[in-house]
């Protein structure tokens, strides 16, 4: 009888814990969710940074919580990329976040150089619709003779060119390429479609910056085109 008791007693312990194993697993299998692989923010990222591999991590995130966004499964999708506007740490990485440098019209210099703007005077003329980003130009300003002599004094390594009716040309900067150039709106031009140029940006040193920012109350600033001197776009 003693057996048959201890018999039936090891046998409802096994049936509860199979039972609970079992509820246990169905439970699991409710519950569970599909997860899927993509790139999430580990550092703040500024709007116009050039995205970098170390900024993101690979994330095994549920499909619910990102079934309305595109996400990134891996670098190589945003490789080459800029950030559109500020991105923080932890946030899942979305395709719509990133754009190319052309379309959100970012102007890259050389190390060492500043980018400036400058609106230049003879924009109605004909070398305005031959500036094109990359172009390479001279940039010359126009200013009284007063104002020159007292501007040339501490800045003698500029070019002055002839004095005509009471104004001295000078030549600021030789051979500087144009990073981009746009027209009254501020749209930019790359065809006569696009209207006449109003100012191009340039980048310079910190000198020649501090030069075109002391003329801009008192000079007009203009620009001649140089023949056969082109590059491709290039990162620098």
């Amino acid at each position: 009888m003693k057996n048959k008791v201890g018999i039936l007693s090891i046998t409802l312990i096994l049936t509860i814990i199979v039972f609970s194993i079992s509820t246990y697993m169905q439970k699991q299998l409710i519950d569970y969710e599909p997860k899927i692989s993509c790139l999430v923010v580990n550092q703040d990222i500024e709007a116009n940074q050039k995205l970098e591999e170390e900024m993101f991590v690979s994330k095994e995130i549920p499909v619910s919580l990102i079934s309305t966004v595109q996400v990134i499964s891996g670098f190589s999708e945003i490789e080459g990329l800029y950030a559109k506007d500020d991105i923080y740490k932890s946030q899942i990485a979305m395709k719509k976040q990133f754009d190319t440098k052309e379309n959100l019209s970012i102007y890259e210099a050389e190390n060492g150089k500043e980018k400036i703007s400058i609106k230049i005077q003879n924009a109605e003329n004909g070398v305005s619709y031959a500036i094109k980003p990359n172009s390479f130009v001279n940039i010359y300003s126009t200013v009284r003779n007063d104002y020159a002599k007292n501007f040339l004094m501490d800045n003698e390594r500029l070019s002055i060119g002839d004095e005509y009716d009471g104004y001295t040309v000078i030549k600021l900067i030789d051979s500087v390429r144009v990073l981009g150039a746009f027209n009254i709106d501020g749209i930019e031009v790359n065809g006569y479609e696009d209207g006449i140029i109003d100012s191009i940006m340039i980048a310079v040193t910190p000198d020649e910056a501090k030069q075109i920012n002391l003329l801009r109350d008192i000079a007009s600033f203009n620009i001649t085109g140089i023949s056969n001197q082109y590059v491709e776009d290039e990162e620098v």
